[in-house]
């Protein structure tokens, strides 16, 4: 009875530490080694480590730079102002460099873990002075400077929740440090005048005190490096794919007595062989073998680390290597829409809210006002081949005028959803506004017959 309640005393206690036990096998119990594993917080890259691997790794460096191209490099589409009003955002966009400003922001943010774009606005006053958007008119916005988080260093001071959106541990000023070697001096810099990307995670609050996010070769730098290592064993044994052997009889006591001479007579050899091919050499003090080195499961096992590094980066093969993966005819296909999706996700829960708060100045700078109705929508990154997207659109023409000669739709409607479709840019809220009067115009018409 009591080997029982001692049994069940174990087991109960296994279960409660949460693991799998199965007391016949010792699984789950204190001789399973398997049970002894657990994860540890890792210690946080520093700027030099970061650094190294972006200038020297190409796999890092893709790694950090093609999720920040993807995020811009379809642009986006604006809805809610005039053709007017929109051409001159584009002119005060391209002016300002907004698109590749962003793209640096997006791939610092995620060397870094944090970046600031620096604004410079001519507003009168020096930069540790809050900047007031209302007081900004035409042409106060000079100039966008991106400046990556070892070069901000912010204050003690801190601002309450209710003024950070609900951030804490966000300074009042930040102090900008000079380039290395440009020869400058810091400054102080209001928070107002910087608008600042964080990448977040849940692990970044255990990782960095201080409120800044975590770069993103943290949780793939192991996996890269074991890539890497992987690859230059590969590239190593390469050099011993073919071992020429030549056993000599009494070497040691030759290369005690007369070395120099040993060196000559085995550089003569290889010089014969590499000349011509031939090998000369003493038949019965020689003997002479070559060895090869086979590399058979070598390729498979680099394809899995690379598919490890690829699943740890959360990006498809195709994307991060350039090429398809291997095995049942696979594409990627399915995979690069997935990695699309997400960037859509990054899209709009990330760069959406910095691209507007940037645009809010840009706007205060072109027009001397807000455009409260002002909206931005990033074109999709999956785009249909032309003779698919053609059947689409040709249906949906077939349905749409379907539908307004039965009298559930009207053309105002029609042009909403192409504008939603992005089929034409060229619509307008004054053209669909239009057509809204039109057709109450003919409703009351009808109305007086």
């Amino acid at each position: 009875m009591k080997k029982r309640n001692r049994a069940a005393g174990a087991t109960a206690q296994a279960v409660a530490d949460g693991a799998y036990v199965n007391m016949v096998a010792q699984l789950g119990t204190q001789r399973d080694k398997s049970s002894g594993g657990q994860f540890t917080l890792p210690i946080p890259l520093n700027d030099m480590q970061l650094e190294s691997a972006y200038a020297t790794d190409w796999l890092s460096r893709r790694i950090i730079e093609r999720p920040a191209a993807d995020m811009v490099r379809a642009g986006w589409y604006y809805s809610g102002i005039s053709t007017q009003q929109i051409d001159k955002m584009n002119q005060a966009v391209k002016r300002l460099k907004i698109v590749p400003r962003l793209l640096q922001l997006l791939s610092m943010t995620r060397l870094y873990g944090t970046a600031y774009i620096l604004l410079g606005v001519a507003d009168g006053l020096e930069t540790n002075q809050p900047l007031e958007r209302d007081r900004i008119r035409d042409g106060n916005l000079q100039f966008l400077t991106v400046i990556p988080k070892k070069r901000m260093t912010p204050s003690t001071t801190k601002l309450k929740p209710e003024q950070a959106d609900g951030r804490t541990n966000m300074p009042v000023f930040y102090t900008v440090q000079p380039e290395q070697n440009s020869g400058g001096t810091s400054f102080n810099v209001h928070h107002s005048r910087v608008i600042r990307l964080d990448q977040m995670s849940l692990a970044d609050t255990t990782l960095h005190s201080d409120g800044t996010g975590m770069s993103v070769l943290q949780t793939v730098y192991d996996v890269v490096l074991r890539y890497a290592g992987v690859n230059a064993a590969a590239a190593s044994l390469v050099h011993e794919a073919k071992v020429d052997v030549i056993k000599t009889k009494g070497l040691v006591d030759k290369l005690m007595s007369d070395a120099k001479s040993v060196m000559e007579r085995f550089g003569a050899m290889a010089l014969l062989k590499g000349i011509n091919g031939m090998l000369v050499m003493d038949k019965d003090d020689e003997d002479y073998q070559s060895k090869t080195y086979s590399f058979t499961g070598l390729p498979e096992l680099m394809r899995e680390f690379s598919i490890q590094t690829a699943g740890a980066a959360d990006m498809p093969y195709t994307i991060l290597f350039g090429q398809s993966p291997a095995g049942m005819n696979s594409t990627g296909e399915h995979d690069t829409r997935n990695y699309y999706d997400s960037i859509a996700t990054q899209q709009n829960w990330m760069v959406k809210p910095v691209l507007m708060d940037l645009l809010d100045v840009v706007m205060r700078s072109v027009f001397g006002a807000a455009l409260p109705a002002l909206e931005i929508v990033f074109q999709p990154l999956w785009q249909l081949d032309p003779k698919t997207r053609a059947d689409i659109e040709k249906a949906n023409s077939e349905r749409d005028k379907a539908y307004l000669e039965a009298g559930v739709i009207h053309e105002a409607h029609v042009a909403k959803q192409l504008i939603e479709d992005g089929t034409y840019t060229v619509i307008d809220a004054q053209h669909i506004k239009d057509l809204d009067a039109m057709v109450g115009q003919q409703d009351d018409i009808t109305a007086n017959a």
